[in-house]
């Protein structure tokens, strides 16, 4: 009698599930920054659910921060209460400064996927900074200028009154020297400001060949207006908060000649960029920006880090993050991605310019 061969199929190991915790901000002037990433985290979940990260599966949960610490510690307070395995946000750098130190005495990753001042990843080795920093990205924008046909010998800074323009003024004007360029001055905005036709008059009467800008769109959006309302027609650099479709909404023809560094632009020539854009237009009826890219993105970079280490717990999201340097890079939306020795991102910068009120790759010559 001939034996029968028995077919057994093997087990299939589970998916890993990683649980996020996102704080986003969703509500008060700063809201385009947190619904984008918002965006762009629930896309990526979706479609790596859906098998295009296999073995992995992304459960996000998303608590608005408000913008403010006492809100990101609120929602940082829940997040850890439901052990999250990593955390995603808050979406302000200020904000970032002083919850982050929570994560990182919880030892929980934080993924700061949008916050681009200094002194983020210095709190701890359990805070990742995906996001390219200002350092990075305004001495790209500055040089790109510099270097164009527009030839600009002077400029004039312009630096809001919140924390994020605080720290980056002084990049932007580091970087406006370094490229052979004179601060003829640089205006602060007082806080509290809301009247905006002093500062552009007095930009105007200096007639700078660029002006340079780092605020926040409650002060950015404003000051475009009022400068060319008071008729600086020549073109505006302006600091990561600027590289948002808000800006360009809420600012009109004036945010046209405006000219910004990101990490993404539509404009890039790719099948992943094709795909993504197309996908985000049918889920949200509206074309993504470089806060809904990034995030998008830096949800493919967590779950790269979580199939490499087939785990989901904390110190292995951290080693797997930290693992993702040198060499050692993911394939994005946004190119090649890894992490510097100090946790911050590494990615290309794109130099994008606004005309006709659409972002578009900025032309040198």
């Amino acid at each position: 009698v001939a034996a029968l061969a028995v077919f057994v199929p093997s087990a299939v190991a589970a998916p890993v599930t990683v649980n996020v915790g996102a704080a986003l901000t969703l509500t008060g002037p700063n809201q385009a920054f947190g619904l984008s990433s918002r965006r762009g985290i629930d896309l990526a979940a979706k479609e790596i659910n859906a098998g295009a990260v296999s073995g992995v599966k992304v459960k996000v949960k998303t608590i608005d921060d408000l913008g403010t610490a006492a809100g990101a510690a609120a929602a940082f307070g829940v997040f850890f209460r439901d052990n999250v395995s990593v955390l995603m946000g808050p979406t302000l750098s200020d904000v970032a400064l002083t919850v982050d130190n929570f994560a990182q005495a919880a030892r929980i990753p934080v993924m700061g996927i949008s916050n681009t001042q200094p002194g983020i990843t210095e709190i701890g080795t359990f805070i990742f900074r995906p996001a390219l920093t200002e350092a990075v990205v305004l001495p790209a924008v500055v040089k790109a200028v510099a270097t164009s046909s527009l030839l600009p010998k002077t400029a004039v800074v312009i630096q809001g009154s919140d924390g994020f323009a605080v720290t980056s003024g002084p990049i932007l004007s580091a970087a406006i020297t370094a490229n052979g360029m004179t601060v003829l001055k640089t205006e602060l905005v007082p806080v509290g400001t809301i009247d905006f036709a002093a500062i552009a008059a007095s930009v105007k009467a200096t007639d700078p060949d660029i002006v340079a800008i780092t605020a926040l769109p409650a002060e950015g959006v404003p000051l475009l207006v009022a400068l060319r309302a008071a008729g600086y027609k020549k073109k505006i650099i302006g600091s990561n908060a600027f590289a948002s479709q808000a800006v360009i909404t809420g600012a009109g023809t004036a945010a046209n000649g405006l000219i910004v560094g990101t990490s993404w632009s539509a404009s890039t020539v790719s099948k992943a960029n094709k795909a993504f854009i197309k996908n985000f237009k049918k889920a949200y009826r509206r074309t993504p920006d470089q806060f809904a890219a990034t995030a998008y993105a830096y949800t493919y970079v967590l779950a790269a880090a979580v199939k490499n280490g087939k785990s989901a717990t904390q110190d292995a999201i951290t080693a797997q993050l930290t693992a993702i340097t040198g060499t050692k890079r993911v394939s994005t939306l946004l190119g090649k991605f890894r992490f510097d020795a100090a946790r911050n991102g590494i990615s290309p910068v794109k130099v994008q310019a606004v005309v006709k009120q659409k972002f578009t790759a900025f032309k040198p010559n």
